[in-house]
């Protein structure tokens, strides 16, 4: 029994001895996790920036159809939340606004990305976009 406690102690002794020396561990951890962060970081901007141009594209889309010859702002609207709805995942809680007047026509796309890191404060995708109404002009 004593003999095994002797070896015991020998290999603690031999570990201790090991993760006593300071052989720049603690050096390449940091650097591992701080990597990983990075390309954590990067691939939230991504995700942002395709939740930005799904944004972006919803509101020309919308804009498009408002901004026709008798049109309404609801057909504008239906036409971004169609196109939202065909790309899954891009812009979640998407609130979608058009305002059409007799002159113009507002379009605001707002809704967040997908959090690639948890608790990120991470800015809302939004995009507005304005433009005349087609309209129908008599010749002179």
């Amino acid at each position: 029994m004593t003999m095994r406690i002797r070896q015991q102690q020998g290999w603690l002794t031999r570990l201790r001895a090991k993760f006593s020396r300071e052989d720049g561990w603690a050096g390449t951890v940091v650097l591992i996790i701080g990597t990983m962060f990075l390309l954590l970081l990067g691939v939230q901007g991504f995700v942002w920036f395709t939740a930005s141009n799904a944004a972006q594209i919803a509101a020309q889309s919308a804009y498009t159809v408002a901004r026709s010859y008798e049109s309404t702002p609801e057909a504008g609207q239906a036409a971004a939340i169609q196109l939202l709805e065909s790309m899954p995942g891009t812009l979640l809680d998407p609130v979608v606004t058009v305002n059409r007047t007799a002159e113009s026509v507002t379009v605001t796309i707002t809704g967040r990305a997908t959090e690639v890191i948890p608790g990120g404060l991470i800015p809302p995708a939004t995009y507005t976009l304005t433009g005349p109404v087609e309209r129908w002009v008599p010749a002179p």
